[in-house]
């Protein structure tokens, strides 16, 4: 009599062979998966950095001031570059300012203008003082998000204008660096 079948040994050996194999191919199952989900944040924050450094070129180019003193170069340690800046908006004939600032990972885009309580109809400029040396009373027009995940921007430079952006989100970090030419300044 000639039975047919597999032992013990033969069976135990397939089904290894079976779920080592089906462990490979989970692993590199979800190794792509990984690989893909890197890859959508990494291109995401790349668009999240093109887009804030093209909304701040644009206001910058057409800035007719620049309010803060910015320093030179980044190496200055007793003038570091700043993460806030405001500039005069050139985009209106509307004497009004810019202000882009950090409020925790949120980079801000404010719309401000200045005026003096004895007459707010009359905007003046962020400097100017009135006739007992006052400064000017501010006016929040706008205050809205540019962009997120920014761990640091700095700004400095005269006219040339360098702008460093850098983005975090989780274990990805992306550095972004351009000059910027006033148009106008």
């Amino acid at each position: 009599m000639n039975k047919r079948g597999f032992t013990l040994f033969e069976a135990l050996i397939a089904i290894t062979a079976g779920v080592t194999l089906l462990g490979l191919v989970m692993s590199i199952y979800l190794l792509s998966i990984k690989s893909l989900s890197l890859g959508q944040n990494r291109a995401e924050l790349t668009q999240d950095s093109r887009i804030i450094i093209e909304r701040i070129t644009r206001d910058f180019r057409e800035a007719r001031d620049i309010a803060t003193i910015l320093p030179e170069d980044s190496d200055d340690v007793e003038n570091p570059p700043t993460n806030d800046v405001e500039l005069q908006d050139g985009h209106t004939q509307i004497l009004q300012y810019i202000r882009y600032y950090l409020s925790g990972t949120d980079l801000k885009r404010q719309i401000r203008q200045y005026s003096f309580a004895s007459d707010p109809t009359v905007l003046v400029p962020f400097d100017a003082e009135d006739d007992f040396s006052n400064p000017p009373d501010l006016v929040i027009l706008s205050d809205n998000i540019v962009g997120e995940f920014v761990n640091d921007i700095d700004y400095y430079g005269d006219n040339p204008i360098f702008i460093e952006l850098t983005l975090i989100e989780g274990d990805i970090t992306h550095k972004t660096r351009t000059t910027i030419y006033g148009r106008n300044l």
